[in-house]
């Protein structure tokens, strides 16, 4: 049986593999899918970092929340003014707390999920930090993940501290 490390290093190899401009394509598809999701809400997003789907196009039409990463493989939404951000520990950019406002978990309505894979059951496979099942655990908002659809598994991906999203958006479908 494959464990979850080996499905992160197939799923990252199979992203990776897509070239920049099919990224650019796909990234545009999922961000035109995902915005009647967003209008008028709370959004709680992320920044895209590598060969991630690249959600800039949203982040930039929308007022987003960014995660903060705390001690303890937590993190916090934060709204950053004036678009200013700071490298975190991972090289990933981030709100700076004193140019950014904190955002509550109850005051989410939208995360925006970033996944290295996924199933029809709605089940993500993350980095394996466990920052995004911690924050998700008690949060009601609705959990949107999107992925290239080369990013999907055909196995059970769900272990006791997984949280599964309500809907996942590739450029070529919604489960």
């Amino acid at each position: 049986m494959i464990n979850k490390k080996q499905l992160r290093k197939i799923c990252l190899d199979r992203r990776d593999s897509l070239t920049e401009k099919e990224r650019e394509d796909a990234s545009l598809a999922i961000c035109e899918k995902l915005l009647p999701y967003l209008e008028g809400k709370t959004v709680f997003s992320y920044y895209p970092c590598g060969s991630e789907v690249d959600v800039s196009a949203v982040n930039e039409m929308i007022d987003v929340a960014y995660p903060l990463v705390r001690p303890e493989h937590q993190m916090d939404a934060w709204k950053p003014l004036n678009h200013k951000m700071i490298m975190n520990r991972y090289g990933i950019p981030e709100p700076d707390p004193a140019h950014s406002l904190f955002i509550s978990k109850e005051d989410i309505d939208v995360v925006i999920v970033p996944c290295v894979g996924f199933n029809e059951k709605k089940q993500r496979l993350g980095h394996g930090g466990g920052y995004y099942d911690r924050y998700l655990k008690d949060c009601r908002a609705m959990k949107i993940a999107v992925a290239y659809e080369i990013q999907k598994l055909d196995c059970d991906l769900a272990e006791e501290n997984d949280i599964p999203v309500d809907l996942i958006i590739t450029e070529k479908s919604a489960y």
